[in-house]
C-alpha cells in the first residue's frame, strides 16, 4: 500500500537534523520555527520518499523551510497604496533540500525572491517569460534573462514530469555566487543535485510570503484582503494542498 503520510518519528528526525544544520550555519532558528509546517511534502504521492529515506537520492518533491522573518512592512505606507501593499514586504527563509529532491514548479503572483546558496549546489529551472495573470498591464524592468539548457541527467519525480515542461531555462548556483533573483509571475523549480555530498541549503530573501499553512493561517494580517491569500500557484494540483498541510501520524 502506498505511503500517504510521514510518521511522527520520521518527521521529527527530519526537522531536528535540518534545524541542527541551520544552527551550524548560523541561521537564527527559534523554537517556534521548528513546527509541523516547516517540513513540506508536495502531495500524497511524494510521501514514498520516506520508504528508502531522504538520502536515497531518488527524485521526489519535498523540502524544509525555516522562516525567520515575514514582515508586512505597511507602517508608513500611504493609505492609497493599500491595494498593492500585498506585493511588497520583507521575508527571510532558509530552505533545505536533500540530494535528488525538488521544490516543484510554481509561480508567485505577488512575491519576488532571491536565492543565496549557503551550502552545496542548486539547480534552478525556470521560464524566462512571465505568466500572464489577469488583464491589467504590469510594469517591466530588467526582465529575467534566459538560462542555459538542462543537463542531460536530471531525473524528475515520477508522474510529475509534464509539470516541468515549461521550465526551459536552467542555471546552477553555488555557495559564493551572486544572489539570483526570481521575479514574480515566473514559473520556477529547483533541486539539490542527486550526486551532491551535502543537502542544499539556500537563503531566500523576498517580498512578503502569503502562505496560510497550518502553522501560520491564523496569524494577524494588516489588511482584511490579506486573510487566506495563498500566493503559490503550483503546476501540479496536488502540490498546492501539500504546501499547506503535512500528513504526520
Amino acid at each position: 500500500m502506498a505511503r500517504t503520510h510521514v510518521t511522527r518519528r520520521e518527521y521529527d528526525e527530519w526537522l531536528n537534523e535540518a534545524a541542527s544544520l541551520a544552527r551550524a550555519l548560523r541561521y537564527p532558528i527559534t523554537p517556534d520555527m521548528v513546527n509541523d509546517s516547516a517540513g513540506i511534502v508536495f502531495g500524497e504521492d511524494q510521501y514514498a520518499a520516506f520508504e528508502n529515506g531522504l538520502w536515497s537520492r531518488e527524485a521526489y518533491e519535498l523540502m524544509v523551510i525555516f522562516e525567520s522573518l515575514n514582515e508586512p512592512a505597511v507602517n508608513g505606507l500611504p493609505a492609497a497604496g493599500a491595494p498593492w501593499a500585498e506585493y511588497s514586504g520583507l521575508c527571510d527563509k532558509l530552505m533545505i533540500v536533500h540530494p535528488g529532491k525538488f521544490c516543484p514548479p510554481h509561480f508567485h503572483q505577488r512575491k519576488t525572491e532571491s536565492y543565496e546558496v549557503v551550502l552545496g549546489e542548486m539547480d534552478v529551472f525556470y521560464a524566462p517569460e512571465p505568466v500572464a495573470v489577469g488583464d491589467d498591464p504590469v510594469l517591466a524592468f530588467q526582465p529575467m534573462a534566459p538560462g542555459g539548457p538542462w543537463p542531460e541527467d536530471v531525473a524528475l519525480p515520477a508522474g510529475r514530469e509534464e509539470s516541468y515542461a515549461q521550465l526551459t531555462s536552467y542555471v546552477r548556483l553555488r555557495a559564493g555566487d551572486p544572489k539570483f533573483v526570481m521575479h514574480r509571475k515566473h514559473l520556477h523549480a529547483f533541486r539539490c543535485p542527486a550526486d551532491a555530498d551535502t543537502p542544499l541549503v539556500v537563503r531566500e530573501v523576498s517580498t512578503y510570503s502569503h502562505e496560510p499553512t497550518e502553522h501560520a493561517h491564523d496569524k494577524a494580517v494588516p489588511l482584511d484582503s490579506w486573510a487566506g491569500l495563498h500566493d503559490n500557484a503550483f503546476v501540479a494540483e496536488a502540490a498546492n494542498t501539500g504546501r499547506l498541510t503535512t500528513a504526520i501520524r
